[in-house]
């Protein structure tokens, strides 16, 4: 693509942000749209996050994907708030408002793992058990939500901090979702069809952890939201109770679809793009 002064810019902020997949995924798919625009990745000190957003709205920058740590200050920084983003408290998109010099904010974690599952493991609607999540931060809270609006099973949150998983449980539907702490892991576990880790645990081999599956259902779905690396101590284990498993290099794409969407107008082939992801992984 020849870059001239009127290419559009994007790109993914957070800290750290240098192995984010993300440049590789949304510039597949501005190639394959024709579109004139560079999409890259840009490592922000976090005392400087603000000053920052404001500069890259100043300068036309006109989307921005939001990583860790950064996600529930780019709701706050926000010109305006989608619904999403107002009920959870976290953005991971923002489009630039060329007119107020600033962010309009939306959130598409949670729809972007509901694509994946709906494009890797298409029966977890139909699974009997109920639906574990592991966390409450900011991906978290969207991924319930996300689930919440999709299915009507109960669904179990484990988080040490009880207290703010039980305000977004009574946001959605304190009727079907219930908090509790991670020593009833096990009992949350018992009959689930679907356990789904939110937390940054596991994380580039740090903080490594492997629940028992086996109290689960035999067809159960474990999903793993991390990435890096693709097999973790969780999915691991998954693997050796012979459940069904997936790491997050699928919501990867389908939150990035999404966030592409909401910039161009065009709703990009997301299994295409969890391609691209695993080619570029094993390049």
């Amino acid at each position: 693509m020849k870059i001239t002064g009127s290419t559009e810019l994007y790109a993914v902020l957070g800290s750290p942000v240098r192995h984010s997949m993300s440049p590789v995924l949304q510039n597949a798919w501005i190639q394959e749209h024709g579109f004139k625009a560079l999409y890259v990745a840009l490592p922000v000190v976090p005392d400087n996050f603000e000053v920052a957003l404001q500069g890259l709205a100043s300068s036309d920058v006109c989307g921005l994907n939001i990583t860790t740590p950064f996600k529930e200050r780019a709701a706050k920084a926000a010109l305006r708030q989608s619904d999403r983003v107002r009920l959870v408290g976290a953005a991971n998109c923002l489009t630039l408002d060329r007119t107020g010099r600033g962010y309009d904010a939306n959130n598409t974690d949670g729809d972007g793992l509901i694509a994946d599952l709906d494009a890797r493991a298409s029966d977890w609607r139909e699974l009997d058990g109920a639906i574990v999540v592991l966390g409450a931060g900011g991906a978290a809270r969207s991924i319930l939500a996300a689930l919440s609006a999709h299915s009507q099973k109960p669904i179990r949150v484990i988080n040490r901090d009880q207290e703010r998983a039980q305000q977004i449980a009574d946001q959605l539907n304190p009727e079907q979702i219930q908090v509790s702490s991670w020593q009833y892991l096990p009992q949350f576990l018992t009959g689930a069809s679907l356990v789904i880790n939110a937390t940054s645990q596991g994380l580039n081999n740090q903080s490594p952890f492997s629940p028992d599956f086996s109290p689960t259902l035999p067809d159960a779905i474990i999903y793993d939201t991390i990435y890096s690396p693709r097999m973790t101590a969780y999915l691991e284990s998954a693997k050796s109770s012979n459940r069904r498993h997936f790491d997050g290099l699928g919501m990867l794409a389908g939150q990035g679809a999404l966030a592409f969407h909401y910039w161009f107008g065009v709703l990009p082939d997301i299994e295409g793009g969890l391609k691209t992801l695993e080619e570029a992984l094993v390049a």
